[in-house]
Order: C-alpha cells, then sequence, then structure tokens
C-alpha cells in the first residue's frame, strides 16, 4: 500500500452521491470525516446532483468547515444515480475509492480497519460488511461475500462465486483501486445499476480480500426501488441480469462450476422475487410484466431452469427450491 501511493494522491477518496439528501448528509458525513480527521490522505468527495432542498447549503456549509478535506461538485441538472457515480469515478484522485450513499454512515473504525488490510495485503479489492440502519438502532451483520474473512485470493472465480453465492452486489461494500472503478460505466437512466456496476469491477480484479466486519451501517426506505417496483423497473432488472454475461463468460469463472452454479442461483433467486413482486403491481400491469419475465426467463435460462432447482434439491435447499417452483408454476403455468 505504501508503495502504491504518490505524494500528490490520497489513499482512500470516500465518494458520495447526494440528491435531495437533506434529511441525512450531515450525518452521513460527520461519520466519514470524523474518522478522516488528521489524515491528509483522506478525501472526500460529494456530488450534489441538482438538490431541490438544503441538500446544497448543507454542503457548502460542512466543505467551509472541512476545507482541504471535503470537496463538493455541482451537477447543473439532475442525472440521477448512474450519472453521479460516473462523474465521481472521473474527479476522484485518490489510491482506493470507496462509495458511501448519503443516507448510510460509516461504522466506527472502518477507515482504520481499511487502512490496515490495505498495509497488510496491498489488494485490489475489498469486500466488507455491512447492518441495516434502524430506528431502534443497528441490525445484525449481513454477510457480503461467502469466503473465508481476512484471507487474500488471486482467484477470480473464487471471488465470482463467493460473491454471488451472498447476493449482495451493491457497490458500498466494495473498496477498489481508482484504476479498476475508472474502467467502470454505470448505465444511465437505469435503476439496478448496481448490479451493472459491480461486475463490471470484479472482471478486471485479481487480488482481493474479505473482511468480516461491519463497516458500513445501510438505511432503508419505504419509498426504495424495491419497495416501489414498477413494470418498467422489473424490465431493468432483468435486463441487468442479462448485463452480467461479460463477467460469466470470462474463461476463469466459465470453467469453474461453483462460479457458474453460484450466477445461476442468483438469476433464478432474483427472477423468482421479481415474478413474487408482480402481485403488488396494478392488474392492468400484471399480465404485461409476467409476459417480460417469462421472456427473461428464456433469455437466462436457455436450458431451462429445471435444472437449478434440481441442484438446490440435492443441496438440501427444499423450501427455496419449493417456493421458487410454486412461483413460475403460478406465472408460467409450469
Amino acid at each position: 500500500m505504501a508503495a502504491a501511493e504518490s505524494a500528490a494522491a490520497p489513499w482512500l477518496g470516500l465518494l458520495v452521491p447526494a440528491h435531495n439528501a437533506a434529511r441525512y448528509i450531515e450525518t452521513c458525513l460527520h461519520s466519514l470525516l470524523e474518522q478522516a480527521a488528521g489524515d491528509p490522505g483522506i478525501e472526500v468527495l460529494v456530488l450534489d446532483d441538482a438538490s431541490s432542498d438544503d441538500t446544497g447549503a448543507i454542503l457548502a456549509r460542512l466543505a467551509a468547515a472541512h476545507p482541504g478535506q471535503l470537496r463538493v461538485l455541482l451537477a447543473p441538472r439532475n442525472g440521477g444515480i448512474s450519472a453521479a457515480r460516473n462523474r465521481l469515478l472521473a474527479e476522484a484522485t485518490a489510491c482506493y475509492l470507496w462509495f458511501v450513499d448519503a443516507d448510510d454512515v460509516l461504522l466506527p473504525g472502518a477507515i482504520a480497519g481499511l487502512r490496515d488490510v490495505l498495509d497488510r495485503h496491498d489488494p485490489d479489492l475489498v469486500l466488507c460488511d455491512f447492518r441495516y440502519l434502524r430506528e431502534r438502532g443497528l441490525s445484525r451483520t449481513r454477510c457480503t461475500c461467502h469466503a473465508p474473512a481476512n484471507t487474500p485470493s488471486d482467484s477470480r472465480a473464487r471471488l465470482v462465486a463467493a460473491t454471488l453465492a451472498a447476493g449482495e452486489l451493491h457497490v458500498w461494500s466494495k473498496v477498489a483501486r481508482r484504476e479498476l472503478w475508472q474502467q467502470v460505466a454505470f448505465p444511465i437512466d437505469r435503476h439496478f445499476e448496481d448490479i451493472a456496476g459491480t461486475c463490471q469491477l470484479l472482471a478486471q480484479v485479481r487480488r482481493w480480500v474479505h473482511v468480516h466486519r461491519p463497516w458500513l451501517g445501510y438505511r432503508q426506505h419505504p419509498h426504495s426501488i424495491m419497495a416501489t417496483l414498477t413494470h418498467a423497473r422489473l424490465d431493468e432488472w432483468m435486463m441487468a441480469l442479462e448485463g452480467m454475461q461479460p463477467l460469466l463468460a470470462d474463461a476463469e469463472v466459465a470453467a469453474d462450476a461453483a462460479a457458474v452454479q453460484a450466477a445461476a442461483d442468483f438469476r433464478l433467486r432474483n427472477l423468482a422475487s421479481a415474478l413474487r413482486r408482480t402481485a403488488r403491481l396494478p392488474a392492468a400491469d400484471r399480465a404485461t410484466a409476467q409476459t417480460t419475465l417469462a421472456k427473461a426467463r428464456t433469455r437466462l435460462f436457455p436450458h431451462g431452469t429445471a435444472p437449478v432447482l434440481r441442484a438446490w434439491l440435492r443441496r438440501g435447499w427444499w423450501l427455496r427450491a419449493l417456493r421458487t417452483h410454486r412461483a413460475l408454476r403460478a406465472a408460467f403455468g409450469r
């Protein structure tokens, strides 16, 4: 890690996209700035994506209080989360980059823990666990990677298998070298951009390590994408799953049975979840959504879903297999 740093470049860049985040942005940035205090090698970079609330005023006040460490970028118009992430990546200069959403927080000790891992292992990528932020406090730890903790690996296939098995493809649990992140292009005007961005990132990683400690507090909202799913968003969800193909076509990944099975598991779990959620759509949209998902199933599983379900039964995943079979049968009749 020390050899990778230069006098001009910070060792860590914390990237925060913000749009109408006045309710949470100050709490978020305090959790970053308190841990970054006294370390000139940490830059906090925030993009105000044309907010119409008090986000801009809060950011201006915090930037004045933390000169040289908090840098605020302004978007001339609201471009959405993908455009904001792309702009932040283009502007970042640090050796390692870490996305933090404006309503989330870094948990105490996160940055110190990261620095220790980078110094000991010099990885391309560090994956951390997280905890949900509840009104009554933090929930239990959620694992983002089914791999041994604190054990560096040079296997991309193992990384893909372990990450897809956990099913947590969000970008804020992945800290990676700037040159890898800057090869990622988040799809503009599309939801589920995390799946696309994470898959692009994983395709470039060689050396990685999973830290089985929660470094981030993630806040769920009743108005999230998953809670307010529409037919159009269902279509984007399926497009994101299909967009995983370049990663899965990687020679090392494609030759690894565990990675191939984990990818099939991940896609079928997502398809079944989407099918169950169609019941929440207005009746006029439900048939159209099921048609969209039927076409997606054919593209995602050209040999059918039965082999995946049989593999689940062999592994003892009886309940998961039964629920998924029922969802498929209710939607498609077989």
